[in-house]
């Protein structure tokens, strides 16, 4: 049984074309908004355009979204909303892993956590980052010189050091040679 959107979405494809002859705006809306809900529910764009089979390819959906503000908000919002659906079914396939299945159940969940970060990197992302709310205050005090500060103790060290005698060298042991290695 088909949605209303989904009819008026058949309505502006002709029979069998992949592509349609001419989309209307309320043909576009109504694609869009079933693909931003089956990004909701933890399907990509891929996913849900071919089970959707709304005849149309993701990349021409993604450039819809992009031409209006507020579908590429809600885009970015659903965007959020898949990474939360990727992060629960990494937790699901956790807790249905086996000793049979772990190794390729250890990479299902990496890539699920992957893509998580990718969609949300707020959340799931490897770098948080804290926000700081109130007001913030910066006080700088520029003092100007008249002259360098002098250090009079370490000058008279410095003075030392260089008007002190060299070290004396060691000789060698008289039956010691070096040789080269």
């Amino acid at each position: 049984m088909a949605s209303k959107k989904a009819q008026a979405v058949s309505k502006s494809m002709t029979a069998g074309a992949r592509k349609p002859v001419a989309w209307s705006e309320s043909a576009k809306e109504a694609a869009v908004e079933q693909v931003l809900e089956a990004m909701a529910e933890g399907q990509t764009v891929k996913e849900a355009v071919e089970k959707l089979a709304l005849g149309v390819t993701p990349g021409t959906l993604r450039r819809w979204m992009s031409e209006r503000e507020a579908w590429m908000a809600r885009y970015q919002q659903a965007k959020k909303l898949l990474a939360y659906a990727l992060a629960e079914e990494a937790i699901t396939v956790a807790r249905e892993s086996t000793n049979h299945s772990s190794a390729a159940d250890r990479v299902l969940i990496e890539t699920l956590k992957w893509a998580a970060s990718k969609a949300n990197p707020a959340e799931y992302g490897e770098r948080q980052t804290v926000e700081h709310q109130g007001a913030q205050a910066l006080t700088v005090k520029i003092v100007e010189d008249v002259g360098p500060i002098r250090n009079d103790q370490a000058l008279r060290a410095v003075e030392q050091s260089i008007l002190a005698p060299p070290l004396q060298s060691v000789p060698l042991l008289p039956n010691t040679t070096r040789t080269p290695d």
